[in-house]
């Protein structure tokens, strides 16, 4: 795969989780770790065409399901936090 290189500025708080990140081995380098979050924000933009379908057709999420989706999340937080995985 062709690479060109970018410079890119963030704030210090968001470059010190990133070093975290790639001295901790779950990333080759800081350009790894930002290929990786384009490539999964590049994915949601399909994903959040098909959540606005479904919503246009059948209407918005009731209180059961939001509660269904806030104890998902909270599951997939405390996997990452057992297995040190963090997600890009």
């Amino acid at each position: 795969m062709a690479t060109t290189k970018s410079t890119v500025t963030v704030p210090e708080d968001l470059a010190a989780y990133i070093r975290e990140e790639v001295a901790a081995g779950r990333f080759e380098s800081v350009s790894a770790f930002v290929t990786r979050a384009v490539d999964n924000l590049r994915n949601f933009d399909p994903l959040d065409l098909l959540i606005a379908d479904m919503i246009a057709e059948t209407g918005e999420p009731d209180e059961s399901v939001e509660a269904r989706l806030d104890a998902a999340e909270e599951a997939a937080r405390r996997v990452r936090g057992q297995s040190g995985d963090h997600a890009a």
